[in-house]
């Protein structure tokens, strides 16, 4: 294969575990003595009676109503940690949970441990920044469970090298293709393998009644506001996701050759209505499960969970997903930065290292085999029955839910429930593609004046680019918005972004 130059080799960070001798004697011990975790998580000296942590943490709650005081998850959590948890729940609903973080921060008065989603914007930027947080990275080599967590997720959550907060890990080669396998099979076609296979299908889908009823009543792709197709076009063509490394430089997307045969080819496929022209106000899902759009990209997970009710209405219906398309840097997937939050722990409320420690004990011991099965798979009884061997999910069961926000680690470890084929196939996609998937570069780097001026610079790129897929914008346009971009402060982007890459790696 090629070598891609917008794709930095993933190098795995080896973290050595050390333990000394006393330590690992004392773990030999009865089981009257408590062990070193315990000793992490409530700071007692071992055979002393634990006095529990008490930990006020602040976290979001994405459902309608907050988890209940008298949960039973609570109760299994608190058992298995020693600590007693005071949790003020914030909905999550559109900005207001950020807007309740950045509020929480600017009084001074925060909880032990706190949620912090989008850690880059300019406000949790210039908080971890400025010394609000504790900086972990020291201390993560004495705790067995968080030394082990995913190089990709701490190395796109720290700064600088310096880590604020324990990163929520996520999925690395999460992006790909949604796709109506029952559309393919009415028009006798295959998985597209290469995007000019795309283009054809999604073409057939337009043109050729793939849901047979005798009207011309579909097309291709749907897409939104997000234009996610664009960017897995780029990646699939050997271009960078979101920034790459390209002579040397770090340079964004729209500025790489590969990025403008998509852009190209996604201008097509709107003038020949395979995308709708609508697109920028489109609501994402909806084409697709009215059943007027064959095709969409996004999380392929999204392939399962978004699309049940629509399936139960027409049992016809058959989705499937995709992510391995065939181009000249070969099979590449759009990655994701490998978490999507940190839980950060704040050192006006956590005044000293001791309590320090016994908080990273706690969310130690999160990572532990049975809390992980618990937040992953529930409560045995209640949430799922074991049959046979195997555990399936009991109907009309919750799970966790909104506790699943506790998790940092594993994403499948403990009891593994019995799984649809489209789940299962979704799982081996993840697990078989996690090596190439493609990250975006400026994940763990960092630029003042991409803090200051990057996101308003960015939206006038976006504005341009939908203008010309739309074709109110020409070549010459498209290319002064880029120039524009570049002179506007983007070159001093570039700039800093390539030095703090260049340290970074030594160089």
């Amino acid at each position: 294969m090629k070598k891609n130059a917008y794709q930095k080799p993933a190098k795995l960070l080896k973290v050595a575990c050390i333990t000394c001798l006393s330590v690992s004697l004392l773990a030999a011990c009865s089981t009257q003595k408590e062990t070193p975790a315990a000793k992490q998580a409530t700071g007692q000296p071992a055979g002393t009676p634990a006095k529990p942590l008490e930990l006020k943490v602040m976290m979001i709650q994405q459902l309608a109503e907050p988890p209940k005081k008298d949960s039973p998850f609570l109760k299994r959590i608190e058992e298995h940690t020693g600590a007693l948890l005071d949790i003020t729940w914030v909905p999550g609903a559109g900005t207001a949970y950020d807007d309740k973080v950045s509020a929480t921060i600017a009084s001074g008065n925060l909880p032990d441990m706190i949620l912090i989603r989008k850690t880059k914007e300019t406000a949790n930027l210039n908080a971890q920044l400025s010394g609000v947080f504790w900086e972990l990275t020291p201390y993560l080599k004495d705790y067995p469970n968080l030394s082990k967590m995913s190089p990709v997720a701490v190395k796109n959550a720290s700064i600088s090298g310096k880590l604020y907060g324990i990163p929520r890990e996520r999925v690395l080669s999460r992006y790909g293709m949604i796709i109506r396998k029952d559309w393919l099979d009415n028009l006798g076609l295959q998985m597209p393998k290469t995007v000019d296979d795309l283009y054809k299908v999604a073409k057939a889908f337009t043109e050729n009644d793939p849901d047979k009823d005798g009207k011309k009543n579909t097309f291709g792709i749907q897409e939104d506001a997000s234009m996610e197709l664009l960017k897995q076009l780029t990646v699939y063509n050997g271009g960078p996701n979101g920034w790459g490394l390209k002579d040397g430089k770090v340079i964004p997307d729209f500025m790489a050759p590969e990025y403008k045969q998509a852009l190209d080819l996604y201008k097509k496929m709107v003038s020949e209505k395979i995308i709708a022209a609508d697109f920028p106000i489109a609501k994402k899902y909806d084409y697709f499960n009215q059943g007027k759009a064959g095709i969409y990209f996004s999380v392929i997970d999204d392939g399962y969970s978004r699309h049940i009710d629509m399936i139960k209405q027409d049992p016809k219906v058959v989705v499937d997903v995709a992510q391995n398309f065939d181009g000249p840097q070969g099979q590449r997937v759009r990655g994701t930065t490998g978490y999507d939050s940190l839980i950060a722990i704040p050192k006006s409320s956590v005044k000293d290292e001791t309590k320090l420690k016994q908080i990273l004990g706690f969310l130690d011991k999160m990572g532990d085999e049975p809390m992980l099965s618990l937040i992953n798979a529930g409560i045995e009884g209640t949430d799922y029955k074991s049959e046979g061997g195997s555990a399936k999910k009991i109907a009309g069961s919750k799970g966790s839910e909104d506790w699943q926000n506790f998790r940092w680690g594993n994403l499948s470890a403990g009891v593994k429930i019995e799984k649809t084929p489209i789940e299962q196939k979704i799982d081996k996609l993840f697990a078989d593609n996690n090596k190439i998937g493609v990250v975006d570069l400026s994940a763990s780097l960092l630029s003042d004046t991409n803090t200051q001026k990057g996101a308003d610079l960015k939206k006038a790129v976006t504005d341009a680019q939908v203008k010309y897929v739309l074709g109110e914008l020409d070549d010459k346009g498209w290319e002064a918005a880029v120039a524009k971009w570049r002179s506007g402060g983007g070159d001093k982007i570039i700039e800093e972004f390539t030095a703090d890459y260049n340290k970074s790696n030594g160089k």
